[in-house]
């Protein structure tokens, strides 16, 4: 009997959970190795050289980036596509992936989530509370505002179902939630809105309890 596909990497991770969304999405069966990076474990470090993570292992190929993971999934497994048929929405779905991973992930991940939640839990060492403090009240109220004006007057960042614009943006700002906070529906009503629906759904909620668990282990309680 064949192994189950394998994903490498921790749940902390917003790359790993913009994966393990796509998984669940496409309903794909796999086990999931909660590594660090730069972890010695021989068969991550096969797949993933230069230790970062996520990284993939199945029957064919094992490598690692959640982008190229993703690209793979779409073309090698089966399940519902994440990326519109239409020239226009292809491409605009693929912005907001990467404008997820270069532009939301330093400010929801790094000054936020990293600095809040893990860095005396995982760090070791204290807070920087001039990193949140700047997330809060400069960077994230730009991105909700920018973020309003995209999904204004639709249910979807692209066309009229979910796709991987919607995994990747709702993926990051999940970071946000896990601290106890919310969009400000003062800027950004509709962008509140989408995000609430965005959780609720099946593709989101056993991912969302699967952070809340490894949160716990942590030591933070997330309220969602």
């Amino acid at each position: 009997m064949m192994n189950k596909p394998t994903l490498y990497g921790i749940f902390a991770s917003p790359y790993v959970r913009k994966t393990c969304l796509v998984l669940a999405y496409k309903g794909i069966v796999y086990e999931h190795l909660q590594l660090p990076p730069q972890n010695d474990d021989p068969g991550f470090r096969e797949a993933s050289p230069l230790g970062k993570i996520p990284a993939w292992r199945d029957e064919h190929t094992a490598f690692s980036d959640s982008s190229v993971i993703i690209q793979y999934l779409e073309r090698f497994y089966p399940g519902p596509s994440l990326l519109p048929e239409s020239p226009g929405g292809f491409a605009r779905a693929l912005w907001f992936e990467e404008y997820a991973d270069s532009k939301l992930v330093p400010i929801f991940g790094g000054h936020l989530f990293a600095e809040e939640v893990l860095a005396e839990r995982i760090f070791k060492r204290p807070a920087l509370q001039s990193d949140i403090d700047k997330a809060l009240n400069e960077e994230i109220p730009v991105v909700a505002t920018f973020l309003e004006s995209q999904i204004k007057g639709r249910q979807f960042l692209v066309g009229d179902s979910l796709t991987l614009a919607d995994i990747a943006v709702g993926g990051v700002l999940l970071l946000l939630y896990h601290t106890g906070r919310t969009i400000d529906r003062g800027i950004a009503p509709e962008l509140a809105s989408y995000l609430e629906r965005l959780y609720q759904s099946e593709t989101f909620a056993g991912v969302i309890r699967s952070d809340v668990a490894g949160l716990q282990q942590l030591g933070w309680e997330s309220p969602m």
